[in-house]
């Protein structure tokens, strides 16, 4: 049969055996009601858009999650044709192919809708998201730093390395306020998720530089003290 048949053949003792299509069906059976939810809503918010004067914003994040719940159904349909593929069930594999780029079809039309009518709102959505994201991952990372918190030092300066997170918060804070006292602030275009991203990544890389050197300089004095106190 050639190599090919020779490699279909083989029984790997590692790879599960790939589900039926009824047992695919009913094990992704949620994950395709929320499709048909989010496809429904969809194009409900689309006809209500046209008829009246609203935002895009929430059309572009019903189409946003329609195209990620698409894409998690693509990549299920993927692993389990490959689980078919390398166990050398055929009829499985056409199955799973078929699912797989119907999904793949929804996926790119999604996306055309998108780019072609409702970028702004999609935008405003994944730039909010990432916002969120940096945010929920830096906090933790600066404020719980293990190589901060369990620092001991000879002298009081020591807790200045351990709180050097939260000094350079305040003193961030302290230097935006007394920049916009007295004025009003300049207008902030958080309409615009590159503006919004912009920002963020500006008082995450400002608060991260701000707290290497407090907690340098705290360092540095507190073992400056320590051999000048021996």
């Amino acid at each position: 049969m050639g190599r090919w048949g020779e490699l279909a053949r083989r029984r790997d003792a590692d790879d599960e055996r790939p589900p039926s299509l009824e047992a695919f069906l009913e094990a992704n059976h949620q994950l395709f009601t929320v499709i048909g939810i989010f496809g429904a809503l969809s194009v409900y918010l689309m006809k209500f858009q046209r008829s009246a004067t609203a935002s895009t914003g929430a059309v572009g994040a019903v189409l946003v999650l329609f195209l990620l719940t698409s894409a998690v159904a693509v990549k299920n349909s993927y692993w389990c044709s490959e689980r078919a593929r390398r166990r050398g069930d055929y009829l499985l594999v056409f199955g799973y192919a078929v699912f797989m780029y119907a999904f793949v079809t929804l996926v790119v039309s999604v996306v055309l809708v998108i780019l072609t009518r409702y970028a702004e709102g999609a935008e405003s959505v994944l730039g909010s998201s990432f916002v969120y994201a940096l945010a929920f991952l830096y906090v933790p990372f600066a404020f719980r730093s293990d190589a901060l918190r369990s620092f001991e030092g000879a002298t009081p300066l020591a807790a200045g390395v351990r709180r050097a997170p939260h000094i350079a918060a305040v003193a961030l804070a302290t230097w935006h306020a007394t920049r916009w006292h007295g004025w009003s602030p300049p207008t902030l275009g958080f309409d615009s998720a590159a503006y919004s991203i912009g920002i963020a990544l500006g008082l995450v890389g400002n608060h991260l530089v701000m707290t290497a050197v407090v907690a340098g300089a705290a360092w540095v004095v507190d073992r400056g003290l320590a051999a000048i106190l021996e």
